[in-house]
């Protein structure tokens, strides 16, 4: 039986697995420029040299005093909700996060709530909406009070949203969805999304509220077709704040708390035109921030990086008249932090709902631009023998089997299997679109049905073989080499550095392969032509 840190299943899972059966219907975001590719890639490359050149982690926001209380921000999460098994260097995923939520809790004695801003998921398809409740689950066990909207969100289709979470006013909701501007089926009263969100500890009241920006919203509406929608509508942001505001200041709320889904120039637009705010989580900035708040009159506006892999925390000293606020954007390392047994639960029952919801079969295929289907590596080694005896030898003939067993030196938890999850048998099998995660026609479906394409094979870096198999059948029946024969026999030649420059780093990218050098790693997998 699937179980959570509250025991057994929350009223939110309940509710989202009613939806399942009433609904019919990591992998990795390429570097936004080659600067921020490289920038990244130095920045995760310096972490592992901070990490074998000291023994001792960095103290966890070491030098605090104990604050009245503590706010956990997160946000702009991408889908990211584990890092990617191809590196454990990599920082993030929920199960770590949970462990910062124990240590404040646990080890600190502090009281500690969490604010997510929204942008949880990359794509809207089926198997996000499995991740979005599993997340939502997740995080209401964390202790988070209030979630906003973006646009990843809003994608997922407002009756499945309102069926997750139906009243996000009352009081009682652990996790509610939280906007001063959206409103689902045009109906402004409706009791989900709240207009804002009081939270009350150790006698703290905290009035929380959301928006969703122009630019953002503009992704939900490309038309700008917003007004004539039945069931989703945005309004006007600072029209919206100021009435919530208006009745925040009335509950005498001690803090107010503005969730910010625009970009940083849109927030600070925002902030000028309604300065109530004492903090703000503002999102469309790096997703590697410095960590240094920034003041808007008297808000502190904070950033917490994309992909899950920072949380910031936020400490409360109401008595002290100079410094009211600390802060800290915590990289979530695997050095600081482990992986929480209740999270681990909620990856395993994602993985279990992907099998049994069968998303891999059930996504739509996709026909491959070449027209050809896949014929399977074992296929291709009939002929180029010594090629394929080189690609026994490599991780790559095991790729899937990572998946179901986990890498060699995996050490962190007990594996769970990735075997039915899309975002991880797109760079483990033959036949997948590794960066857009979906499957090719005639590419693998699972072990049953396509054992010969299990691994990563010949035609993910030469394409589909069943043309350049059946024109070297006509050559033995004929004996003749025609240009059709020749032009098929090009067409699947690859050059090294094509290979380099667009097929290896489509797996091989600066998240899953940081230390990725393709001189090195062609030496280890070299293999010319045919016998």
């Amino acid at each position: 039986m699937y179980k959570v840190c509250s025991g057994l299943f929350s009223p939110q899972l309940v509710m989202f697995l009613i939806c399942l059966f009433v609904l019919s219907g990591c992998k990795p975001t390429p570097p936004e420029d080659s600067s921020q590719h490289d920038s990244s890639r130095r920045e995760q490359e310096q972490a592992e040299t901070n990490h074998v050149s000291s023994n001792k982690p960095k103290e966890l926001v070491g030098g605090w005093d104990k604050p009245k209380l503590a706010i956990v921000f997160t946000g702009e999460q991408r889908g990211y909700i584990e890092p990617c098994g191809c590196s454990e260097t990599q920082s993030g995923g929920i199960s770590r996060r949970a462990d910062l939520f124990r240590q404040l809790r646990e080890d600190k004695g502090w009281s500690v709530t969490g604010l997510e801003l929204g942008g949880t998921l990359k794509r809207s398809r089926m198997q996000d909406r499995l991740k979005f409740g599993v997340l939502h689950a997740a995080l209401t066990d964390m202790g988070y009070q209030a979630m906003g909207l973006g646009p990843s969100e809003l994608k997922l289709q407002v009756d499945y949203l309102f069926s997750l979470v139906s009243n996000s006013v009352d009081p009682k909701t652990p996790l509610p969805f939280v906007s001063a501007n959206v409103v689902f089926y045009n109906t402004p009263d409706l009791d989900t999304p709240a207009r804002f969100r009081i939270i009350e500890i150790d006698g703290v009241k905290i009035g929380v509220t959301s928006v969703l920006g122009k630019k953002f919203s503009s992704q939900i509406f490309p038309q700008g077709n917003n007004s004539a929608n039945e069931l989703l509508k945005i309004e006007d942001p600072i029209k919206s704040l100021q009435p919530a505001v208006a009745e925040l200041k009335k509950a005498n709320c001690e803090l107010l708390v503005l969730l910010s889904h625009c970009p940083r120039d849109e927030t600070m637009s925002i902030l000028n035109a309604v300065p109530e705010f004492d903090l703000c989580l503002t999102a469309g900035g790096p997703e590697d921030p410095s960590g240094v708040p920034e003041t808007v009159g008297n808000t502190l506006v904070l950033e917490a990086g994309r992909k899950g892999k920072y949380a910031g925390v936020l400490g409360y000293y109401p008595d002290n008249a100079k410094q009211r606020f600390q802060y800290e954007l915590v990289d979530l390392d695997k050095n600081r932090f482990s992986r929480i047994q209740a999270m681990e639960d909620h990856m395993s029952f994602y993985q279990d709902m992907l099998r049994e919801q069968q998303i891999v079969e059930s996504e739509p295929a996709v026909a491959h631009p070449s027209g050809n289907k896949y014929v399977g590596t074992e296929k291709c080694g009939l002929c180029h023998t010594k090629a394929f005896a080189q690609f026994k030898t490599t991780k790559h003939s095991h790729a899937t089997r990572t998946l179901k067993q986990g890498a060699e030196n995996y050490t962190e938890t007990e594996w769970i299997s990735r075997l039915h999850d899309p975002e991880c048998l797109s760079c483990h099998v033959v036949g997948w679109n590794p960066q857009e995660v979906f499957r090719y026609e005639s590419g693998y479906l699972n072990m049953n049905k396509t054992p010969h394409l299990v691994g990563q094979g010949c035609e993910n870096c030469h394409g589909p073989g069943s043309h350049h198999v059946e024109m070297e059948n006509v050559f033995k029946q004929t004996g003749k080499s025609t240009d059709d024969i020749v032009q098929a026999r090009n067409s699947m030649k690859l050059d090294l550095v094509t290979a380099e420059k667009q097929v290896c780093q489509k797996c091989h990218d600066y998240e899953n392969s940081p230390k990725f050098d393709f001189a090195k790693y062609w030496a280890k997998t070299i293999h010319r032509g045919k016998d």
